[in-house]
């Protein structure tokens, strides 16, 4: 691709998202199916881009939690079953299945809506909440809920879902309860005779600790991408999607020591100060997306003051030979040195799967392979 008008990027590792996908596949064996999350925007990456290579390394299905992001990935040509986590209200249904995405139903409203829209057998997933209390059909009230919707015409079960809670280092026991009262949802349906031909409980958390939880589907989202959280030992060698988040300096200025009107100054100039400007502001997202410094021709700098809209201001005074155009980190490795994804977390407490989401859509998104 021809480089980016605006030298800021965010350069992503298309061949670690292949190899953490199919290192999915190796732990989870050949017959389960892998639902590949591709959720808000692929994890910051770009859901169409990171689809179609979980696609061609072998998901079964890809799912999103947002119907128009459903939508964007048939725009873009993709072909196998997509999920649509449940996101939307009714009256999306016409749309939902235009596109031939799968919903998933948490209420009789949607699922009336489902069957009025359906022209023929239309297959639903069903979200049952077994602990997280956001979305969902309580465990308790899901049996006598699904057997309603099934009454009604075209609508065909899928199969069923969850989104079980589980901390790092949290009790074994909260997870084997949350499992139980899933697996306890389709026993039930199984003896009253329906089948549930998909049954999906396992997502990051759970395929990185509990492997009796992975039934007959998982659908790892944060794992695919290479983010695993502090204190999480993967089963198996996962590596970053994100390379580097990049700019360039677009101006340097040499300033002298301020001494009149210092106190209304934006920063304080004590001594002869090189200052750059990066074309990477708040806009962008850096609010939440730097360690306190860049690295640039290998060495260290700090941020001065708060990123504007537009524009970040870096104090270049230690580095004498910096110069416009210069590359400027903001997370990845250049030299000896290196700025993490965690440290950027660590610095914000942000989750690391928020680092990437965090990254503004005017932010090209570069994608490199073999």
């Amino acid at each position: 691709m021809t480089a980016p008008l605006r030298p800021t990027t965010l350069e992503i590792d298309l061949d670690a998202a292949a190899d953490n996908l199919r290192a999915v596949r190796g732990l989870v064996g050949p017959s389960r199916s892998i639902f590949a999350v591709v959720k808000a925007d692929g994890y910051g990456f770009g859901a169409a881009e990171m689809g179609a290579v979980f696609a061609r390394s072998g998901a079964d299905w890809l799912a999103v939690a947002d119907l128009s992001e459903g939508v964007r990935l048939r725009a873009s040509g993709i072909t196998i079953p997509i999920l649509v986590y449940p996101n939307s209200l009714p009256e999306a249904a016409a749309a939902a299945l235009a596109h031939r995405l799968v919903p998933t139903l948490v209420d009789l409203e949607s699922a009336r809506a489902y069957s009025q829209a359906a022209s023929g057998p239309c297959p639903v997933f069903v979200k049952v909440d077994v602990g997280l209390e956001r979305l969902g059909v309580p465990a308790e009230q899901a049996v006598k809920t699904i057997l309603a919707m099934l009454e009604l015409p075209h609508l065909t079960l899928g199969g069923l879902c969850a989104h079980p809670h589980a901390e790092v280092g949290g009790d074994p026991a909260y997870a084997d309860w949350q499992a139980g009262r899933f697996t306890g949802v389709v026993d039930e349906l199984e003896a009253r005779g329906v089948r549930v031909p998909v049954r999906l409980l396992a997502a990051s958390p759970f395929v990185l600790r509990f492997p009796h939880t992975y039934l007959n589907a998982v659908d790892p989202g944060r794992m695919l991408y290479g983010i695993t959280f502090p204190g999480e030992t993967p089963p198996v060698p996962l590596r970053p999607a994100l390379r580097a988040l990049a700019t360039r300096v677009i101006a340097l200025t040499e300033l002298a020591p301020r001494e009149r009107f210092a106190e209304e100054a934006p920063f304080p100039v004590a001594g002869p100060m090189r200052l750059g400007v990066v074309p990477m502001g708040s806009a962008d997202g850096l609010r939440w997306l730097h360690a306190g410094r860049v690295l640039v021709r290998g060495r260290a700098v700090p941020l001065i003051g708060t990123p504007s809209l537009e524009h970040t201001r870096i104090d270049l005074t230690a580095v004498p030979d910096a110069a416009v155009g210069d590359e400027v980190i903001i997370i990845g490795r250049q030299g000896d040195l290196e700025i993490t994804p965690a440290e950027v977390a660590a610095h914000h407490g942000l989750g690391l799967h928020h680092v990437a989401t965090t990254v503004g859509p005017r932010v090209a998104r570069v994608y490199r392979h073999r």
